[in-house]
């Protein structure tokens, strides 16, 4: 169980990467902008995807008979397709609320 733990974790090791590298300062701040972080994000869920995508499909045509380790792929997919999900629905709150805002 402690291996599932670990493999889900660090499959979203980009973003919290990405997260860490944003909150120290720094010199350049197009690295560390929100479309940068963002844009990281969703590079890290579609890898995470694609891979999820090979391993079902290797598993359907018998290239591997791992059925674990394709369904923890799947399942990290997952995860990052509602981290991204949830990151997108909280950007359009804070801009439904901006846009409510009375000047």
């Amino acid at each position: 169980m402690s291996d599932l733990s670990t493999s889900l974790i660090s499959s979203l090791s980009g973003i919290s990467n990405a997260l860490s590298a944003a909150s120290k300062p720094s010199e350049s701040s197009s690295d560390t902008s929100f479309a940068n972080i963002l844009s990281s994000a969703i590079s890290t869920a579609e890898n995470t995807n694609t891979d999820s995508n090979a391993a079902t499909l290797n598993l359907l045509t018998g290239k591997t008979d791992d059925l674990s380790s394709t369904l923890i792929t799947t399942q990290k997919a997952a995860i990052a397709l509602d981290l991204t999900v949830a990151i997108r629905n909280k950007a359009v709150d804070a801009y439904k609320e901006i846009m409510n805002m009375q000047v």
